[in-house]
């Protein structure tokens, strides 16, 4: 699994639903396969833009785990 830092994960998702919303993609299945994510994230990122904007798509501010340290 390929992890990205925060700021290229909200970069990437704010990349996704923007296809959506200009038609540059039609279905969850074209974008996750333009973008190399899954189906199931991409429905993730839309709805919380439909419902949140896109600050629901903003990275989360980094804290660290309970238990690490």
């Amino acid at each position: 699994m390929r992890r990205l830092p925060p700021a290229a994960q909200e970069d990437l998702r704010l990349r996704v639903v923007s296809a959506l919303e200009s038609g540059r993609v039609r279905t969850y299945g074209q974008a996750a396969k333009m973008f190399g994510v899954s189906e199931r994230s991409v429905g993730t990122w839309w709805r919380a833009s439909r419902t949140g904007g896109r600050q629901a798509l903003k990275a989360a501010a980094c804290e660290p785990w309970a238990g690490k340290g």
